[in-house]
Parts: structure tokens; sequence; C-alpha cells
């Protein structure tokens, strides 16, 4: 496995194989924390892909769709006055050309279908990092991360 960087008695080893710095007197646990590290990493990437799959491209969107979802929500729950509508059902209603309460209901199944993907993104995350940890050698380590990142990179929403 190629690290890309390990620090030992003050030297610093760059994009440098297991072998060599095995070979190099680096010593074995520093070898396998550098690689578990990184692996880890590689893992927390792929759930970031997955993750933002579900999710239109920018800035804060998640937030929106929790935002919108407890606006949604609560104004279900209160009685759907049509005179209090939330700004992000009316925000629905304007883009999509539904009813009030057709849109807050669409808004909540989004939102919980953002919620499912993400729980089942971090258990995907976490498992995988779990197996690494629990690998013996670094090339169970990069398989058991391969695994994971495979994994995360087919979890991506239905097509529509």
């Amino acid at each position: 496995m190629l690290i890309s960087s390990v620090k030992h008695d003050g030297k610093i080893f760059v994009s440098t194989s297991d072998a060599e710095l095995k070979a190099a007197g680096v010593p074995l646990g520093v070898v396998v924390d550098a690689a578990q590290a990184q692996l880890g990493r590689k893992i927390d990437t792929a759930a970031g892909n997955a993750r933002a799959a579900f999710v239109s491209p920018g800035s804060y969107i998640d937030q929106e769709y929790l935002l919108a979802k407890q606006e949604a929500s609560e104004w279900l729950a209160s009685g759907k006055d049509e005179a209090a509508i939330p700004s992000s059902v009316q925000d629905h209603i304007d883009m999509f050309g539904v009813s009030a309460e057709a849109a807050a209901q669409e808004i909540v199944a989004t939102a919980e279908a953002w919620e499912t993907a993400l729980r089942d993104i971090r258990n995907l995350r976490l498992g995988g990092k779990a197996a690494v940890q629990r690998a013996d050698t670094i090339e169970a380590k990069e398989e058991a991360a391969q695994q994971a990142i495979e994994q995360l990179n087919r979890y991506r929403p239905p097509e529509v």
C-alpha cells in the first residue's frame, strides 16, 4: 500500500509503500496506524460523495431540507391553516404548482428520504472503518476499505 505521509524519528516519508517504510525501520505499528488513518479518510470521502448525491449541489442545501421539513411538519400538525402557510411550503407550491398540503407532504417525504440516506451512509461509513480497524494486516485493511468504498459508491438515490 502506498502511504501518503508518515513521520517517524524526525523523518517525513511521503508517498512511500508500507514495505519501504518497514525496510527504512519505521515500526510496524506506526505504518499500520498511518495506513488505517489514510483508509479511513478514503471511506469518509466516499461517504461524502454518497451524501452529496442525495441533495442539490451547493452549500447548506441539507440544512434547507431540515428547515423546510420542520416548517412543513409543524404546519401539517397545527391544522394546515391556509392563512399561515410557511415560506418553505409556499416556495414549493410556486415551484411545482401543487396544493399547500401536497407541498408540505412532499417536503416532509423528501426530508425523510434524506434522513434515511444519512443513517444508511453513516452505517456503511462506520461499519467500513470498523472492518478496517479489525483487519489483521495492511492488505486486509485495504480490502475492507475497498469493500466499504464500493458500497458507498453504489449507494445513490433511485432514478426518477
